[in-house]
């Protein structure tokens, strides 16, 4: 009984020992960026939350200079009277310029704290940083780092654009076969948008995808189910099936397709003891959404000939695709991973496979199926 009581008093005087800090003198960091200097210094810009009742605002950014990001939170805290802390990290953003240098070094607090985020999201940016934290914001977000999450996260969720977590990122680092990739930011008319996909060979970045072909890659990734896709198809590719009563203006130029709920399935076949032969079999149910001419739907013939011209137009850039990747020599689809995934001899490196890339070989067998098509002009 009297040990009972001796550590009954041993807990009261510890709790009383807890360090306290008030919510309303903490400044709650939910975003970073960070920029390149000279003499292997960075600049740092923090996004943060603070709740001082006798200010109506609720964000505050702060921007400073140091060798490491805990070097920059330190110098912060000098700027502000508020006490930083990091535990609600939801977003890093690296300017192109650093980040074409390697990213690892710069995820290595991410894996010592236990207080960061793996969840949280990284991000490239092709203008500086402090420019792109400093951006403003017309909807309902309480500061730009929540924006740009917000502006992530839709893009993942609606299929538009690869997982960016940090655990993501890091898990394809670290695998043989497989490189990372990023969203990379920028600002028009002092508004954030995503403008493409950075492209990455081990951690450095390498390399951009445009928003179209994002899609593409994400077809060869995963399987789909809710992704939209705007095709351009060649102007005779559909001239005998357009409507007679169409004017001759309604038939000039390209043909565009917009086709949406895309429910796809990719398989990658590597060939055996061969890693630099693959075979891609991808089978797409989607539904027609729009065409940009007075093309006669009603007859089956018609629809046949269109999901034909769509397998040839998706077949094509995924080429185009395979051929960026080859000049780059980066495997953001994981071409490698699956080849070593059939073998347990002769697997490949790091080394070799990126040794290979540039002579890989990619068929492709792709089967479209228009499931609904109504009257779309």
């Amino acid at each position: 009984m009297k040990w009972i009581s001796m550590t009954l008093i041993l807990l009261l005087l510890c709790a009383g020992c807890i360090p306290k800090s008030p919510i309303e003198k903490l400044g709650i960091i939910t975003a970073m960026g960070f920029d390149e200097l000279e003499g292997d210094k960075m600049k740092g810009t923090l996004v943060m939350f603070q709740f001082d009742p006798t200010t109506s605002q609720t964000s505050q950014t702060v921007t400073s200079e140091a060798h490491t990001s805990k070097g920059i939170r330190n110098e912060a805290n000098q700027k502000t009277s508020h006490k930083l802390v990091s535990g609600q990290i939801r977003l890093k953003v690296y300017q192109d310029q650093l980040a074409s240098k390697g990213l690892l070094r710069y995820l290595d607090t991410v894996t010592r704290d236990a207080k960061m985020l793996p969840l949280a999201y990284l991000s490239v940016s092709d203008v500086p940083t402090s420019q792109l934290l400093r951006a403003e914001i017309s909807e309902d977000a309480p500061n730009i780092g929540k924006y740009i999450e917000r502006l992530i996260e839709k893009s993942i969720t609606n299929e538009m654009s690869p997982d960016a977590t940090v655990v993501t990122f890091l898990r394809d680092y670290h695998d043989i076969g497989v490189d990372p990739t990023l969203p990379l930011l920028s600002l028009e008319e002092q508004r954030v948008f995503i403008k493409g996909l950075g492209l990455f060979q081990d951690d450095r970045y390498v390399g951009t995808l445009t928003d179209e072909d994002i899609f593409y890659l994400l077809l060869l990734q995963k399987n789909l189910k809710i992704g939209q896709l705007q095709i351009e198809l060649p102007e005779s590719s559909m001239e005998k099936y357009y409507k007679k009563e169409a004017a001759d203006n309604e038939t000039e130029g390209s043909l565009h397709v917009s086709i949406h709920k895309v429910d796809s399935k990719v398989k990658i076949k590597p060939k055996k003891n061969d890693p630099s032969s693959f075979k891609v079999n991808l089978t797409m149910r989607t539904r027609l959404l729009e065409v940009s001419k007075s093309v006669d739907l009603s007859e089956k013939k018609t629809i046949d000939s269109l999901e034909k011209q769509i397998e040839k137009q998706i077949e094509k850039r995924m080429s185009a695709l395979i051929q960026e990747f080859k000049e780059k020599q980066v495997d953001p689809v994981g071409f490698g991973l699956k080849y070593n995934t059939i073998t347990r001899k002769d697997r490949l490196t790091n080394e070799s496979w990126r040794d290979q890339i540039p002579n890989m070989s990619v068929d492709f067998n792709v089967d479209v199926k228009l499931l609904r098509h109504g009257i779309t002009e």
